[in-house]
């Protein structure tokens, strides 16, 4: 299976299930009182992260994903169903983004982990609700919301304990293969590597292991997007602790300077990571030639330990510096975290915009002979409101009309110079505004 770990989604949740308007219906009974049920919830879509996937690619095949609507209402009382959730299975280390406005939505850094990325639209009220002293026998319910849509990108940043890091070639593979019991390919060619790969390494006596990842050879530029740096950088920023795998053969002081320009450039928080070095390749030199370099690379402030992963030589040694070193994973997942859209996105603020409107609706004049003054209503929330009842628009007037009062519109309007007779537009609906003060529900 290929490995895949950038997939784009669109994902709907379903709508509410609309309210019943209903009236109890029973032998010997002439008018029996509103009995409508309310609707059930639209389903949510669910990312969950899950064991054993190590690549998105399990998902190719099917990019849209809908959750069932709620059921409507019913007489007697009766709620609708809530519409079933959609969970979609992902690796661990998954990230969703919101496309369209770049916002982080889902993190899931452990198994079992769930995040909703689309909400389920809430089921309208039945006419049961909406009774009153004056308003005994509702001929009204309230419609369902609409179910929340996105195009969702998932990442996945592979979670490992432990990544290495080095340019093409510098032995990485090897190295993961005489730790773990991975099999990488291996072959004295760059970019043998060109998907991570990950291992799980044992600590020699005691129960503790830790996942290896061989992170694809990164080249200069990569932060830029050359070579296959950006396709697996950000799988680096995964791991709890970094190990820079250096051939001894070669420059190991510029390979370092120049790994950590790549990855200070691609993400500056990467370099406060715990690390080591791993100065590899060592059966090829002359031992003086090795400790001359370690005592070069003492500028960089990180441990160097002198390995053959060929050999065998300081894998020991080695291990047990990354156990040591290891940071415990709620600190590393505290500093790591994230940052999440928040749940709730607040209305936005009330605004009355005014025209003369000669033309409205095909009437150019009202009844006085002047042309029509129109007071537009965006925001505050009023417009998702009276859009539930839109099917019984002419029913519900007056409980909307007292509705909005409450709530402060008429005030509103009137400050902003509302005056009688005038027109009130909100969204595709349109009112005729009154003072009355003394009007209740």
């Amino acid at each position: 299976m290929a490995f895949r770990d950038v997939l784009n989604i669109e994902v709907a949740a379903g709508n509410g299930g609309d309210g019943s308007m209903s009236f109890h219906r029973a032998k010997y009974l002439e008018k029996g009182g509103p009995d409508g049920g309310h609707g059930g919830k639209g389903g949510d879509i669910i990312l969950r992260a899950i064991e054993g996937v190590e690549s998105l690619e399990r998902l190719v095949g099917k990019r849209k994903f809908k959750a069932p609507n709620g059921n409507y209402g019913e007489g007697r009382l009766r709620q609708g169903a809530d519409g079933e959730d959609i969970f979609i299975d992902v690796p661990v280390g998954t990230t969703a983004f919101d496309e369209d406005t770049g916002k982080v939505i889902a993190d899931l850094v452990t198994v079992g982990q769930e995040k909703i990325i689309a909400k389920g639209g809430g089921g309208g009220r039945g006419n049961s609700t909406f009774t009153s002293s004056t308003r005994q026998a509702p001929r009204f319910a309230e419609l369902g919301v609409a179910g929340q849509k996105r195009r969702v990108r998932l990442e996945l940043r592979l979670i490992a304990d432990v990544g290495l890091v080095g340019y093409p070639n510098a032995g990485k593979s090897s190295l993961l293969a005489a730790l773990s019991r991975a099999n990488p390919m291996i072959a004295d060619y760059p970019f043998t590597t060109l998907s991570p790969i990950l291992g799980v390494v044992a600590r020699e006596h005691g129960d503790e292991r830790f996942t290896l990842a061989d992170i694809p050879g990164i080249i200069e530029g990569a932060s830029e997007g050359k070579g296959l740096g950006l396709e697996f950088l950000r799988h680096i920023s995964r791991t709890r602790l970094l190990v820079y795998v250096l051939d001894v053969t070669r420059d190991p002081i510029e390979e370092l300077r120049s790994l950590q320009a790549e990855l200070r450039t691609y993400d500056p928080s990467l370099l406060e990571n715990a690390a080591l070095i791993a100065l590899n390749k060592i059966e090829l030199v002359e031992a003086d030639i090795a400790n001359m370099v370690v005592d070069e690379l003492a500028e960089f402030g990180l441990p160097v330990l002198k390995v053959s992963a060929k050999e065998g030589t300081g894998l020991g040694e080695l291990r047990e510096t990354i156990f040591q070193m290891m940071p415990e994973f709620e600190l590393w997942a505290e500093r790591n975290a994230l940052e999440i859209e928040p749940e709730e996105v607040l209305a936005e603020p009330l605004k009355i915009t005014f025209r003369i409107d000669p033309a409205a609706r095909g009437a150019s004049v009202v009844s006085d002979g002047q042309p029509e003054r129109v007071w537009s209503v965006h925001g505050g929330g009023f417009e998702e409101k009276i859009v539930r009842f839109s099917r019984y628009m002419e029913e519900a007037a007056e409980y909307l009309g007292n509705l909005f009062k409450r709530q402060g519109l008429y005030n509103a309007l009137k400050r902003a110079g509302a005056r009688e007779g005038d027109t009130v537009e909100i969204g595709t609906f349109r009112f005729e505004y009154f003072d009355d003060e003394d009007k209740k529900e």
